[in-house]
């Protein structure tokens, strides 16, 4: 039986990054997940910029489909920052939830996945190597979805594993 979750991502074009990836994952047998589908809205659900009040009523709004759990997901913007980026957000799970909540952050961003799928290294930021190299914007993130290679992330890439343990 697949397990049926809710993921609330921080980027806008993450929702259907996720959704592609997750379908990528479960054709290839890689993986047995249902994105849990919330009445009156499209799964996923875009979060709203950290520290706003917003996102607790999300977690309490996606809680109430019943999902096996709630994958929070957001940018590490840096290694230097995953500490406080995590307390951040975990201030904003409710005390007693019925659902866990996990919250799952990038080392950098998202594009991280792409990059060291793609075999780029970057100086700044992951989205900043692709726009150089690939002529990225935000709106193609979903279409990268199909071009990740998971041998490659699985064996280089510290949050590509972490996101795999969920």
């Amino acid at each position: 039986m697949a397990k049926e979750i809710v993921i609330i991502t921080e980027d806008t074009y993450g929702g259907e990054f996720f959704k592609r990836l997750l379908g990528r994952l479960n054709h290839e047998g890689l993986a047995n997940i249902k994105l849990k589908k919330l009445s009156g809205r499209r799964n996923l659900i875009h979060a709203p910029y950290l520290c706003n009040p917003k996102l607790t009523k999300i977690i309490k709004a996606a809680e109430i489909a019943f999902p096996e759990f709630i994958l929070i997901v957001y940018d590490g913007d840096g290694p230097a920052n995953y500490g406080s980026r995590k307390r951040d957000i975990a201030k904003h799970v409710p005390k007693k939830t019925e659902v866990p909540v996990k919250i799952f952050i990038f080392e950098y961003e998202i594009e991280e996945w792409i990059c060291k799928s793609l075999g780029y290294s970057w100086s700044t930021k992951p989205s900043d190597e692709l726009k150089k190299r690939e002529r990225y914007t935000k709106s193609n993130l979903p279409k990268y979805a199909d071009k990740l290679d998971f041998e490659k992330l699985k064996r280089n890439c510290k949050s590509f594993r972490e996101f795999w343990r969920f």
